[in-house]
């Protein structure tokens, strides 16, 4: 009886500390925007959901399938940071990037001309749906979605902040 008790609440302690230990981090209900020259901007889903949408079709290779993603151009937020887009991104300002990080601290680098439509044939949305359906909890509210890579290691699930810098 004391083994099997003992044995009952050392199981116990291993099944919440694995629960807990391969819970997913929590979604972030705002996405912050940081640029080096101390910009700041706190966009809620309300806001993003306010902002002219795209939509684009990217091919997952781990899923070996089609998505249709809803959002926002990652360059329209970057011009909330006052981000040089368009004819204005030339010289030093070529050396700028973005580093997309979500809230399991994954990270992915992105140049500035990467991302400015008036620079490159990609596209680069923030999106808020799938599919014509919100994203779930393991890839939202947030994602960092582009449509050249060939494979989505750029991609940012549960993006929670962009932040817009310089090469020295």
């Amino acid at each position: 009886m004391k083994h099997s008790s003992l044995f009952s609440l050392l199981l116990l302690f291993v099944c919440i500390h694995l629960s807990i230990a391969q819970a997913p981090p929590a979604a972030s209900s705002t996405l912050d925007l940081n640029s080096a020259d101390g910009h700041h901007v706190t966009l809620t889903m309300d806001a993003l959901h306010s902002l002219p949408h795209k939509t684009v079709r990217v091919h997952n290779s781990h899923t070996s399938s089609d998505e249709t993603y809803e959002g926002v151009e990652l360059s329209l937020l970057l011009a909330r940071l006052d981000a040089p887009l368009g004819t204005k991104l030339h010289g030093k300002a070529l050396a700028m990037y973005v580093i997309a990080e979500g809230t399991d601290h994954y990270r992915a680098v992105y140049s500035l001309a990467e991302v400015d439509p008036a620079f490159h044939g990609g596209t680069v949305i923030v999106a808020d749906s799938v599919d014509g359906h919100p994203l779930d909890v393991r890839n939202g509210p947030f994602k960092l979605v582009n449509t050249e890579d060939k494979r989505p290691a750029r991609c940012v699930h549960n993006l929670a902040s962009i932040q817009l810098k310089s090469a020295p």
